[in-house]
């Protein structure tokens, strides 16, 4: 029988976290048959072989090869492509869905085209990381510095022709890839459908070098992506880059204590990106 509903989870090196949101998943109860796609974009940490004994487990997983080019939009791409379902419901192998999470995706994408859910970041983070990124995307949509509205590739539902018809995930970016495809949407005039069931506990970075490098990546891809909308005569506002770079002079006591030094290094690693894309330098590695 056809899936009613493809959840697609990319993933590479996630041993540690993906059982969790695969058991989380696997336990979801919904009246209607669905499969799970997981596209592997070439895992070293033995996470092929835990997804490949769920696969024997259950015959609704199914492994994907996505390894013939890095990148989670390529990732997200290629499990698209090969889920079977018309409606395609996305979240990441480092968070865990909630009870109910699947049920809303699949009734929540019989009215929308695109919809998104709630992101609970207080379940899974330290404290400290919660006083480094804040709670503010724990209710609404994505909010792209007030310009519109977008739906986290971490909790994402779509219709299939919806995404086809604008070409899916752009492969050349290195990060905000969900921000960037939720921007060509809305101006196809497809809106994000908000779905208060549709819950994912999300997982921040907790190292140094996860907070910098995804810091870092987002900063990058900034200045591109206000590009884009500037092109497609959208109006975007001033990035406020000195502000920001005297906020690290002014703060640099925080690297004193682990939140604070957290926070100044997230800020710092947003600027250097930002610099970085100004100047068109190429991004070399994988964010997290």
């Amino acid at each position: 029988m056809r899936p009613e509903l493809s959840v697609v989870i990319p993933v590479r090196d996630a041993a540690g976290t993906i059982e969790e949101q695969l058991d989380a998943l696997l336990a979801q109860t919904w009246d209607r048959p669905w499969e799970l796609v997981v596209a592997d974009n070439g895992s070293r940490d033995g996470t092929q072989a835990i997804v490949e004994r769920y696969v024997a487990a259950d015959p609704r997983v199914r492994l994907v090869d996505a390894s013939d080019r890095p990148g989670v939009a390529h990732c997200r791409n290629v499990g698209i492509r090969e889920a079977r379902a018309e409606a395609i419901a996305m979240c990441d192998a480092d968070d865990v869905v909630t009870a109910g999470w699947l049920r809303a995706m699949g009734e929540g994408l019989r009215v929308h085209e695109l919809v998104t859910g709630p992101l609970d970041v207080t379940t899974l983070n330290p404290e400290w990381v919660l006083e480094t990124r804040g709670r503010a995307i724990e209710s609404g949509p994505g909010q792209f510095f007030g310009i519109f509205e977008f739906a986290h590739s971490c909790n994402v539902g779509f219709r299939r022709d919806v995404v086809e018809r604008v070409g899916g995930f752009d492969e050349a970016l290195v990060a905000g890839e969900d921000i960037e495809l939720s921007g060509r949407l809305l101006r196809a005039g497809v809106k994000v459908g908000y779905l208060d069931d549709a819950v994912v506990r999300y997982r921040y970075r907790t190292t140094t070098r996860g907070l910098w490098r995804q810091a870092r990546a987002y900063g990058q891809v900034r200045p591109e992506l206000f590009l884009r909308l500037e092109r497609a005569g959208i109006e975007t506002p001033r990035p406020a880059t000195l502000r920001s770079w005297a906020f690290l002079v002014r703060n640099v006591a925080l690297v004193a204590h682990r939140p604070g030094r957290a926070r100044w290094l997230w800020v710092a690693a947003g600027n250097v990106g930002q610099l970085e894309g100004r100047l068109g330098v190429p991004w070399a590695g994988r964010v997290g």
